[in-house]
Order: structure tokens, then C-alpha cells, then sequence
């Protein structure tokens, strides 16, 4: 009886321990960026419409991102954190990752910014959150592809720190462009402190 007493208790472990609520967490915030008030929160299923719209303005031929895959990526809490930016209750940008809790790795999958709001530092800011949402979650990487005719996008992720480590051949669905890979290792707390 003692022997399956503890092979419960270790099962009981196990689905309490492997199967806990780890979804990523963000709070809503207000923030100022170039004199302007922004709200940033997490993207939801209602944002669906409005980001769909938003992707296809920013990204003309591109036309892989559709309302079911947004809305998919969106129900993924525990591996999908997307932000969002609005200001006057208007959409202006949002950035999407996938966290590999096996790699570590956070994955960038959508950076979009409205096009008269481009400029401003948006999308960096986008970045350097997601930067911090990575490192606060111990993930010690960030990757993400851009389209090699793309060179304002390369600059600004070499900016940030990321370096180019390849290129992806034929990588884009819409005209099978190739794609500038690129990640940016994360050095944790006590990295930070210790110099």
C-alpha cells in the first residue's frame, strides 16, 4: 500500500508541477513615447480584425498572416505573448513571439507599426519590451528573420543588438525572398549586475 501511496503522490507532483498555469504575463500600461500617449497591452481575441488590417497596410504582398492564424497565436497564452499599442483607442502597432521553453529561445514573429506612426520609436520600444518580457521570464535568447531587401529593419535590430546569423533561402510564401536571420542573446540578472 505504501508503494502506491507514493507512486500517487509522485503522479499527483508530477500533473501539478508540469501542467501549472505558466502562461505569460503582461500588465497594461500607459507610456509616453516622442510627446505621445500610448496604451500597451496584450493583444486579445477582439484585436484579431484590427491587427489583420494593420499587417496586410505594413507588409503590401504579404499575405500569410490571416484572422485564424492571428486568433490561433492569440488562444496560445503559456507560448504566445502579443502586444499591442493603441493611442485614442486606435491600433498603431503590435509584436507577437513565440517562447521555446525547451530552447529558451523567444521567437519574433510579428513586429507591424501603422505607417504614420513609423519613425518615432515604436517598434524599437515594441522590441526592447519583448526584450524584457524574455529576460524577466529567464529565456536567454531572442531570434527573429527579416526580409533581406529589408536593410531599415536590419539597421534597427543591429541597433538593438542582434547580430545577423544567416540567411534563409526562399524564406517568404509571397515571392519566396530570402529572410536575414538574427538573434540577440539576453544576459540575466546577475550577468547585468556583475558587469
Amino acid at each position: 500500500m505504501s508503494r502506491l501511496l507514493k507512486k500517487f503522490n509522485k503522479l499527483l507532483d508530477y500533473c501539478f508541477n508540469h501542467f501549472e498555469d505558466t502562461s505569460l504575463a503582461f500588465d497594461n500600461k500607459r507610456i509616453i513615447i516622442s510627446n505621445r500617449e500610448f496604451l500597451l497591452c496584450r493583444a486579445l481575441v477582439p484585436d484579431v480584425a484590427e491587427m489583420t488590417q494593420l499587417q496586410k497596410l505594413v507588409y503590401l504582398e504579404d499575405n500569410s498572416w490571416d484572422e485564424e492564424i492571428f486568433e490561433s497565436e492569440l488562444r496560445n497564452e503559456k507560448s504566445k505573448l502579443y502586444l499591442i499599442m493603441r493611442q485614442n483607442d486606435q491600433l498603431v502597432a503590435f509584436i507577437g513571439a513565440s517562447f521555446n521553453q525547451n530552447t529558451r529561445d523567444a521567437h519574433i514573429s510579428n513586429v507591424a507599426v501603422k505607417p504614420d506612426f513609423q519613425d518615432h520609436g515604436l517598434g524599437k520600444f515594441l522590441i526592447e519590451t519583448m526584450i524584457t518580457c524574455a529576460r524577466y521570464n529567464n529565456y536567454s535568447s531572442l531570434s527573429l528573420e527579416t526580409r533581406l531587401s529589408n536593410i531599415r529593419a536590419q539597421k534597427l535590430y543591429s541597433i538593438i543588438g542582434f547580430k545577423n546569423i544567416g540567411i534563409k533561402k526562399a524564406y517568404y510564401q509571397s515571392n519566396h525572398e530570402d529572410a536575414v536571420n538574427m538573434k540577440l542573446l539576453i544576459k540575466n540578472e546577475k550577468e547585468l549586475v556583475n558587469g
